[in-house]
C-alpha cells in the first residue's frame, strides 16, 4: 500500500510540475520598443526643445547630421544650418518662449521588425523620437500670447539626428513676421 501511495504522490508531482511549465512565446505582432526615460528621449527634451526655448543652440551642431533633412509642414527638407536659423529667428519675434509642460510628450521608438506604413516601410534597426507638444510665447510686436500644438519627428542614426519633421499651425509665426516687417 505505501509503495502505490509513493508511486501515486511520485505521479503527481511529476504531472503537477508538467503543467506549471509554460512555453514562452513572442508576440510575432510587435514590431516597436518604445521607451520615454532613454538617452534619446533626455537629448531631445533637454538639448534640443529646452535648449531651444532658451536660444542655446551649444550642441545642436554635435547632436544634428551635417546632412540631416529638416521638414516644416512641407515635403521639400531644408538644410541643418537654416533649420538652426529659422530656429534663432523664433526669438527676434518672440518673447517667453517655452514648451507647456502638461502639454509635451516625448518617447523613442526602436524598430525591431519592419513596420509596413501605407506606401512606406520603415526598417528594423531605426530609431525615431516623437515629440507632442504646446508651444507659448508672446509675440514681440503684437504682444499676442500664443499656444501653438503640433508634433515633431526626429530620426537617429549612430547617436546623430538624421531627419526631423514637424508639423504645427504656421499662423502665429506668419502673423508675427507681417507685424514686425509693417512696423519697420
Amino acid at each position: 500500500m505505501k509503495k502505490l501511495l509513493l508511486i501515486i504522490a511520485t505521479a503527481s508531482s511529476f504531472i503537477a510540475c508538467k503543467n506549471n511549465q509554460i512555453e514562452a512565446k513572442a508576440d510575432e505582432s510587435i514590431t516597436t520598443v518604445s521607451r520615454i526615460d532613454d538617452q534619446y528621449s533626455k537629448i531631445i527634451k533637454e538639448d534640443i526643445m529646452e535648449a531651444y526655448a532658451k536660444n542655446d543652440f551649444t550642441r545642436f551642431d554635435e547632436l544634428v547630421s551635417d546632412t540631416a533633412k529638416v521638414y516644416f509642414n512641407s515635403t521639400t527638407p531644408i538644410s541643418k544650418k537654416e533649420w538652426k536659423e529659422l530656429a534663432q529667428s523664433h526669438h527676434v519675434y518672440f518673447d517667453s518662449i517655452q514648451w507647456d509642460k502638461n502639454f509635451m510628450y516625448v518617447k523613442t521608438d526602436s524598430l525591431i521588425k519592419d513596420e509596413k506604413h501605407e506606401n512606406n516601410t520603415l526598417k528594423a534597426g531605426n530609431i525615431y523620437t516623437l515629440v507632442w507638444y504646446t508651444w507659448d510665447a508672446v509675440g514681440k510686436s503684437t504682444h499676442t500670447k500664443i499656444a501653438n500644438s503640433g508634433s515633431i519627428v526626429f530620426q537617429w542614426v549612430n547617436n546623430k539626428i538624421t531627419g526631423a519633421r514637424f508639423t504645427f499651425d504656421p499662423t502665429p509665426l506668419v502673423n508675427e513676421v507681417a507685424a514686425k516687417n509693417k512696423s519697420l
